[in-house]
């Protein structure tokens, strides 16, 4: 009996002993798990709360939200460049590579090439691949020919990282001989990786629709052998339902023209005043023509005028050479020797062809 009731004492001493671990263990504080968290989902204000707590990533996606005009927030540059220089300095590669991008387009600041190259290798050296197609941009921004070698060899190292960008500037180094032999097939090989590899992310949709442009602009050119109008319309509309501004001016000028589609002045009109508001140039200078012909519309040449320096004040300079004309003669304007001769002036810094012979007759009007 003793046996017995000394087992069941120990029994139940180690009963309590546990029962007292198991009160101790639920006093305790429960462990914290760490979730990932989709920044791509948050709203702006619950991002602006973790990126002044130090959250670079949070930093970049709400200026990324800012420079697409995301989630019902006011697409504004000026804030989308604040936020990636915020990202960039609590040391996010995205951040990096936007802020470059920031300061290649002048989006919320001035242009700054050295500013925008020492952002994209701050992104290399981070990790961030696509920095290799910001560095070749920021070459073909300055025009320096000698220097488009180093810039295939950075879009080569990108197309080998399977990046879009990548693949769209190779193909369009390709179709342009920037660096490299003209090669339309090669081009059309590398706009079409584009469109196999596409994607939703709000970052790829440039090359994917500059993809589907070039590719409508060869087939309605025949760059590839006979025109394809049908694959080039389609191609186009592809892009221009993306409010993308140059598929929209080329649908434009396919229906002005009669480009493998019948001609047709107000559907070119409609897709130029597409294009008109992302204040694409070509566009505004498209519109201004049709104003000063009159096709589809009255002749008006005070609007022609408006639409030209809407499209000069870009620094476009076939719309420099045509307000010089216009100012010349006194067409839609009061007749302006000096002001023409600016506009010429400024198309031959530009070195549009004629723009040095108007500058020669205006000076020797002006002389007399």
């Amino acid at each position: 009996m003793k046996k017995y009731r000394l087992l069941f004492v120990v029994f139940a001493s180690l009963l309590l002993f546990a029962g007292c671990k198991n009160e101790k263990q639920n006093n305790t504080k429960p462990e914290t798990v760490e979730t990932e968290v989709d920044y791509a989902t948050l709203p702006a204000k619950q991002l602006e709360v973790l990126a002044l707590e130090n959250d670079g990533e949070a930093a970049y996606y709400l200026g990324r939200m800012y420079d697409y005009g995301l989630n019902d927030v006011t697409q504004n540059f000026a804030d989308s460049f604040k936020w990636y220089e915020i990202s960039s300095n609590l040391g996010s590669p995205q951040g990096d590579l936007y802020l470059g991008y920031s300061y290649l387009n002048g989006s919320g600041c001035e242009v700054d090439l050295d500013s925008a190259k020492a952002c994209f290798q701050k992104a290399i050296d981070g990790g961030c691949k696509e920095g290799y197609v910001g560095l070749a941009r920021c070459i073909l921004a300055t025009n320096d020919t000698e220097q488009y070698q180093t810039a295939c060899e950075y879009l080569e190292t990108a197309y080998n990282y399977n990046l879009l960008d990548g693949y769209f500037f190779m193909g369009y180094f390709h179709e342009k001989g920037i660096g490299m032999d003209v090669d339309m097939e090669k081009a059309k090989e590398c706009y079409e990786l584009v469109l196999q590899n596409a994607t939703d992310d709000v970052n790829d949709q440039f090359a994917i629709n500059s993809a589907n442009t070039r590719l409508g602009y060869i087939y309605a050119n025949g760059l590839l052998g006979e025109e394809d109008g049908k694959k080039a319309v389609s191609y186009l509309k592809e892009a221009a339902e993306h409010d993308f501004a140059e598929a929209n001016y080329y649908l434009g000028m396919m229906y002005l023209r009669g480009v493998s589609v019948d001609k047709n002045a107000d559907k070119a009109l409609d897709y130029f005043e597409e294009a008109a508001k992302k204040d694409y140039a070509p566009a505004l200078s498209q519109i201004a023509y049709i104003y000063f012909k009159g096709y589809g519309v009255d002749v008006d040449y005070t609007q022609a005028v408006y639409y030209e320096k809407l499209a000069a004040a870009q620094g476009y300079a076939p719309s420099q050479i045509n307000l010089g004309y216009l100012y010349e003669n006194g067409i839609g304007v009061d007749k302006n020797l000096e002001t023409a001769l600016a506009y010429y002036k400024l198309a031959a810094e530009n070195n549009y062809e004629g723009a040095g012979e108007a500058v020669t007759r205006v000076e020797t009007q002006l002389s007399k």
